[in-house]
């Protein structure tokens, strides 16, 4: 949900779609560029260029696409019935900016400047929603017996920082991060700790 409205205005809609990791050297200089600059700098047909992109690359490019739009965005997070979430992947230099930067995008500027929802909301909407909607029944809450997943976050502060020139730039405020009881982030600094896992609906394991 990271990128939100900013290349909607563009003439060409192929400069709403970035490119994202690649394998072969042939098109590493690509990542991170966007379709359309592709097809204008090689003079190919855009059915061609993507076919033999994906031919070349073995099925295996990423794509980074804009999301809604920001004047939308706000009263959808705000709505009763939402809850908060994103998906990415981590492969290669320039992944989407919503890796980095989903969560602490919506604590800074949709509830910090827009206001469009209290914290406390927001915060339920990104952990206890949808863990009980997903049948998380050990996270989502503070609670005896509960997983001790943690974030702790200055409200006054927190922001993301990631951008599709810099996409793993870390977000400012964010201190401490406990991910099943081990520190992942301790003093704003990522431990190299990964305890993280897939989890199932109805797993307490």
């Amino acid at each position: 949900m990271y990128a939100l409205g900013r290349a909607y205005a563009n003439e060409d809609p192929y400069d709403n779609i970035r490119l994202g990791y690649f394998a072969t050297p042939e098109y590493a200089r690509w990542e991170g560029r966007t379709i359309g600059e592709f097809v204008r700098e090689t003079g190919e047909d855009v059915v061609d260029a993507i076919c033999d992109m994906l031919i070349a690359e073995d099925l295996r490019p990423n794509q980074v696409t804009s999301g809604p739009l920001t004047e939308t965005l706000g009263p959808s997070l705000a709505h009763p019935l939402s809850m908060i979430g994103t998906d990415s992947t981590f492969v290669g230099e320039r992944p989407s900016p919503r890796t980095y930067g989903s969560f602490p995008r919506v604590l800074g500027e949709f509830v910090r400047e827009k206001r469009v929802m209290p914290l406390e909301t927001a915060v339920r909407k990104m952990t206890g929603t949808p863990s009980a909607r997903l049948g998380l029944v050990d996270r989502g809450l503070l609670r005896d017996g509960m997983k001790a997943d943690i974030v702790v976050f200055d409200a006054e502060w927190v922001a993301a920082t990631a951008t599709y020139e810099k996409p793993r730039s870390f977000p400012v405020g964010i201190e401490w991060v406990v991910v099943n009881g081990e520190i992942v982030v301790g003093d704003g600094t990522h431990t190299g700790a990964t305890p993280g896992r897939a989890l199932r609906r109805g797993r307490a394991d």
